[in-house]
Order: structure tokens, then sequence, then C-alpha cells
């Protein structure tokens, strides 16, 4: 099977669009980005710390009431 025109020109234009997302990550920016913690993550972070706590709490009073 030939290729025709429109397979050539769609090859073509994927094979630039490569060319152009490989050249773009090769010299885009070198700065390195600084990205805080927004409020939510923090939020986030503060919640999933309380949680762990609470498990700890949990299992060492289960724990206790074992032994006696």
């Amino acid at each position: 099977m030939e290729p025709t025109t429109v397979t050539t020109i769609v090859m073509v234009v994927f094979a630039i669009c490569v060319i152009a997302m490989g050249l773009r990550n090769l010299f885009g920016s070198w700065e390195p980005i600084l990205r805080r913690a927004t409020p939510e993550q923090r939020t986030q972070a503060e919640i999933e710390a309380a949680v762990r706590q609470m498990r700890r709490a949990i299992e060492d009073y289960e724990r206790g009431e074992r032994t006696l």
C-alpha cells in the first residue's frame, strides 16, 4: 500500500510537533521553580498527621488493655 499525500502530510506534521516538543524541553527554562505548599496542602498535611497520631494513641490504648 503506497502512502498518500494526506498520510505524508500527517506524518510530517507529527514529526514537526515531536521535534518542537523536544527542542522546547531541551532549551526551556533551566531555572528551578520553587513551589511552596498551598494552604490546602498544609491543612491536608495537618489532618494526616493528626490521623496518624490518633491511630498511634488507639494502638497504645489497645495494647494497654491487652496487658491487664
